[in-house]
C-alpha cells in the first residue's frame, strides 16, 4: 500500500518544515521546559529559543522561506501562549489538549507549505535523505513522549523496591524503534522478532510474576511497532 513518501518528495520543503517543528516541539524541548512553559514565562522563552533554531536553519537553505518562518514562529507562540486557556475553556484532558496542539501546529504546517511547491533546495541536499531524517525523527522522541501521554494510565503502580534505573525505559525504546526502523530500511522484517525477544528475556521474571506489567509491557511493545510502521508508511513508501 503505498504511503504519503512520494507527495513528500514533491514537496521537500514541507519536509524540512515538519522536521524543524517536530525537532523543535520534542527533541529540543525538555520534560522540565513542557511542564512548565504554560505558567513560567522564562521557560516558554526557553522554548521558542528552540523554535527558531530550525527555522533559522531553514531560512539559510533557502532564503524565500523567510515569511513562512515567521508565521510558523509566531503561530506556535499563540498556540502555546494560548493552550493552557484553550484547554480549560474546552475542559480538555491532556491527551486531548496534546492532540489537538499538534494537530493545529501541523495544519499550519501544512497549509503554509501550500505556497513552495516551486521552491528548490540546495543541490547537495537530497530530498530522499529528507525522508529518512524525518522517519528517525518521528520514531524517537516523539513517540516516546505520545506513548507517555496516551498510555501512562496503564502503567502498574511501582513498589518500593528500585528494580530499574531511571529514565531506562524510555532508552530502551528509543533504541528499540531506530533498531526496527533500521530493520525496516534494509528490509531485514524478520530481524524485528530479535528485539522483541530481547526484550522478554531481560523481562522474564517480572513479566510471569506480574500480570499488571505483563499487559504493560505488550502494550509498549505493540506501540512501538506500530508506530514505526506508520512512520515508515509516512515517509519511506
Amino acid at each position: 500500500m503505498i504511503g504519503f513518501a512520494s507527495s513528500l518528495r514533491e514537496n521537500p520543503i514541507w519536509v524540512l518544515l515538519l522536521i524543524s517543528h517536530f525537532l523543535s516541539d520534542f527533541h529540543l524541548q525538555s520534560q522540565q521546559v513542557a511542564d512548565r512553559k504554560g505558567h513560567d514565562r522564562h521557560f516558554l522563552m526557553i522554548h521558542l529559543i528552540g523554535v527558531v533554531l530550525p527555522l533559522i536553519f531553514l531560512v539559510f537553505l533557502q532564503f524565500q522561506l523567510w515569511w513562512i518562518a515567521i508565521l510558523i514562529f509566531l503561530s506556535h507562540t499563540l498556540l502555546d501562549l494560548f493552550k493552557g486557556k484553550i484547554a480549560k475553556l474546552f475542559c480538555l484532558n491532556r491527551q486531548k489538549s496534546f492532540a489537538l496542539d499538534q494537530i493545529l501546529h501541523l495544519a499550519m504546517i501544512l497549509f503554509l507549505s501550500q505556497f513552495t511547491a516551486e521552491w528548490g533546495l540546495p543541490i547537495w541536499l537530497e530530498v530522499k535523505w529528507l525522508n529518512l531524517i524525518l522517519f528517525l525523527v518521528l520514531i524517537t522522541k516523539p513517540t516516546n513522549i505520545a506513548f507517555r501521554i496516551f498510555f501512562q494510565k496503564y502503567q502498574p503502580e511501582e513498589d518500593n523496591k528500585m528494580d530499574t534505573i531511571p529514565g531506562a525505559g524510555a532508552a530502551i525504546g528509543f533504541l528499540e524503534r531506530i533498531i526496527i526502523g533500521i530493520c525496516i530500511v534494509f528490509g531485514q522484517f524478520t530481524s524485528i522478532g530479535l528485539v522483541f525477544t530481547a526484550k522478554s528475556i531481560a523481562r522474564y521474571n517480572k513479566i510471569s510474576e506480574n500480570p499488571a506489567f505483563a499487559e504493560y509491557y505488550l502494550i509498549g511493545s505493540l506501540f512501538s511497532i506500530l508506530s514505526v510502521l506508520i512512520a515508515a508508511w509516512i515517509c519511506l513508501l
